[in-house]
């Protein structure tokens, strides 16, 4: 799983709740309500006007929120030792295993480089992928439907 920088990631979270701010809740409903069938006339919630908190409020809550996000992906204690051996036991690994020589015999590398190719690869692909889904996700939320 790719993680994102705490930096990078306050700074989203606070550019978010700010472009959340700017919009008042009667567009934020406009925006999110599916378009009403013909003959019908969607009325407008009555305008509310939204205070912007202060800086130091929303880095509280910005310290909450990351807090939480941090806290919902903790897991049990895990017996790291046990499930690497499970790991590098099983059919998958063997198959890794098999594509580093391969790789390493057609290239004439070293298989420590041919391991290290392999795994900087999928690393790259998976960072790609994990971009290319959240921001596909972010697209989405920012197109009402």
């Amino acid at each position: 799983m790719y993680l994102m920088n705490p930096i990078t990631y306050t700074q989203l979270m606070r550019d978010t709740l700010h472009q959340m701010q700017q919009r008042s809740f009667a567009s934020y409903i406009a925006d999110s309500t599916p378009n009403s069938p013909p003959g019908v006339t969607k009325t407008s919630p009555p305008q509310t006007t939204i205070v912007a908190p202060s800086q130091e409020a929303r880095d509280e809550l910005a310290r909450v929120f990351n807090t939480a996000m941090v806290a919902s992906q903790a897991e049990a204690k895990r017996d790291l030792s046990a499930e690497l051996q499970q790991l590098t036991g099983s059919v998958p690994f063997k198959a890794i295993l098999n594509a580093v020589r391969q790789l390493a015999s057609v290239q004439g590398i070293t298989e420590r480089q041919s391991a290290e190719a392999i795994i900087e690869t999928f690393r790259k692909m998976d960072e790609v992928w994990s971009d290319y889904v959240f921001r596909e996700g972010l697209d989405k939320i920012r197109k009402p439907c």
